[in-house]
């Protein structure tokens, strides 16, 4: 204001303005303005105007009288109330005051004496005050120097709980804040790392908040129960589905539901969406095993992990011949590849890998194969072999192959059972016929890609049989009708089916295991947090048990008061 005159009735009504509400507060507790001579003697205690001494007589009126003080503390209190302070015994008179009150009170005395510019706390508790008192303390209100403040466990954990957890409680004190500080607290602590699985806080709190705690930190140490009681969806489906249980899919599809979707069921269009959601370490494993499928090379884990068969076997399509002597998975795939060759109508293609078997067999000194399998591959070959013997170059070489499919008959019914014995006696059969009255040799279920005896064949033959005229395929259609009238016949015979020769003897032999894939589950994450942020109710209680540590730093002597009248 550049106008001297109008600066000058300004401050005039400003003062007036502050008299008045001096006059009001005075009034309204019932206190008359100290005396110049009073005054003098507050200043000398650190307590300078009447705003300040107001608040030092509301603080004292509410515990002169407290029961637990000695009648000469009562007195020094008495005495100050009255307008006569003693400089040499109020402070200590002040500090047992502040003891029987509750920490809220204790709380708003104090911050009514820091408002009011009185200095009764050492250097240390003035600098916790000063965090105590100030609206909405966080890491930009606590400097450098006051990040070097140390107090009680009240006030650490109210400068952790106000910064959220970002500046951690002292390992001194956690001890002494586990039993009774609120969870949201803890919670952020847990999510900036200062409060760890060795510090074990659940043994301080009990019932379903010390499980809370181990869910969040130990959650390995929950089990079943335990996690039905907190509702803990990611350990319960993770649980349900290592056990190979059923489980509810959810909306939107989590990551039970994708590795259910691609392991068990190898929905390869899933393969994506399951990279997406899982762990780091779970999707490097992902990736592995579908770069191995290029050209089906895997490491010895990932061929250990029979839950991870079915997956792998999805994704690689050989196109030659697949050794079986490079171990079981590879003895499936083996075996699948030949059935599906024969079903395709390669039988050139089915024999050579039935044949990988025997060439197996024989560079071993005894059997390295499941019986069971190796009666599969013989079974393959043999059937085969003989019916490939019709389109031998002569009748010379037609009975070879018929002799050495009944070599392959023969190995195949040591441990294959009533089929295979079944199968022996067909090749025999077509072996002791001439070729000139010798029926069809081939299986008119494998002859239309279906397995023997599959339900469901006329309407697989029709929508053949339309395929077939779309593309006008006449041969088809005649092949596609003589495999039909086929199966016409021998289901009105008694023997029905097993008029033809059956490949494979099981076809759930060569399945691949229906197992857990044990690579590609994720490890058990802590359960997440449940908590809100600390309320301010929370926060205020904190406070309010910080403000009695400060009692601790409360000065015994008045702070010095130099000429000028300023304190320190």
């Amino acid at each position: 204001m550049t106008d001297p005159v109008a600066a000058r009735r300004a401050a005039i009504a400003a003062e007036k303005e502050r008299l008045a509400r001096a006059r009001e507060r005075r009034s309204s507790q019932g206190q008359s303005a100290a005396t110049g001579f009073g005054r003098r003697k507050w200043r000398w205690l650190g307590v300078n105007g009447d705003e300040a001494i107001d608040a030092v007589l509301v603080m004292l009126r509410d515990f002169a009288a407290a029961p637990e003080l000695t009648d000469g503390q009562r007195d020094t209190l008495d005495r100050a109330v009255a307008g006569t302070p003693d400089r040499e015994t109020l402070l200590p008179a002040v500090r047992a005051g502040l003891a029987t009150l509750e920490p809220a009170a204790v709380l708003g005395h104090l911050r009514s004496l820091w408002a009011a510019g009185v200095r009764w706390l050492g250097e240390r508790g003035s600098d916790r005050c000063r965090v105590l008192c100030s609206t909405a303390p966080g890491v930009e209100l606590l400097g450098t120097r006051s990040h070097a403040v140390s107090g009680g466990p009240a006030f650490s954990l109210f400068v952790t709980a106000a910064t959220r957890g970002a500046i951690p409680l002292p390992n001194a004190v956690l001890t002494q804040v586990l039993p009774w500080a609120p969870l949201s607290v803890l919670d952020d602590l847990v999510d900036h790392g200062g409060l760890l699985t060795d510090d074990e806080p659940w043994l301080a709190r009990t019932g379903d908040e010390a499980l809370y705690l181990r869910a969040r930190l130990a959650p390995h140490t929950v089990g079943p129960q335990d996690a039905e009681r907190l509702d803990w969806q990611d350990a319960l489906r993770r649980r349900a589905f290592l056990a190979d249980e059923t489980l509810l899919r959810q909306e939107p599809e989590d990551v039970w539901d994708l590795l259910y979707d691609v392991a068990r069921d190898v929905q390869l269009s899933s393969l994506d969406a399951l990279d997406a959601v899982l762990p780091r370490a779970q999707q490097i494993q992902l990736r592995d095993l579908r770069s191995g499928a290029l050209f089906g090379q895997w490491d010895g884990d990932t061929l250990r992990d029979r839950g991870l068969w079915k997956l792998m076997a999805a994704l690689w399509r050989p196109t030659e011949t697949v050794d079986p002597r490079r171990g079981e998975f590879y003895v499936l795939v083996a075996l699948d590849r030949a059935y599906d060759l024969l079903k395709s109508g390669d039988l050139d293609g089915a024999r050579r890998q039935a044949e990988s078997f025997v060439r197996e067999r024989k560079a071993a000194p005894g059997p390295s194969l499941p019986a069971e399998l190796l009666a599969e591959a013989y079974t393959i070959a043999a059937y085969a072999t003989a019916v490939t013997s019709a389109d031998a170059g002569s009748d010379w070489a037609a009975r070879e192959q018929l002799d050495l499919a009944k070599t392959y008959a023969e190995k195949a019914a040591e441990d294959g059972g009533p089929v295979a014995e079944r199968n022996l006696r067909h090749v025999g059969a077509w072996r002791a016929t001439p070729k000139n009255k010798r029926g069809m040799m081939t299986n008119p279920f494998l002859d239309i890609g279906l397995d023997h005896g599959a339900e469901g064949w006329e309407r697989h033959c029709r929508a053949l049989f339309r395929d077939y005229e779309e593309h006008g395929d006449q041969a088809a259609q005649a092949r596609l009708n003589l495999a039909q009238d086929r199966i016409d016949e021998a289901a009105r015979h008694e023997a029905g089916f097993d008029v033809f020769f059956r490949a494979p003897l099981d076809p759930a032999r060569s399945a691949q295991p229906d197992a857990v894939p044990g690579r590609l589950v994720p490890p058990l994450e802590p359960m997440a947090r449940r908590t809100a942020l600390t309320s301010g109710a929370d926060l205020e209680s904190i406070r309010a048990l910080a403000s009695v540590e400060l009692l601790d730093d409360f000065r015994s002597t008045p702070p010095h008061l130099d000429r000028h009248g300023s304190t320190r």
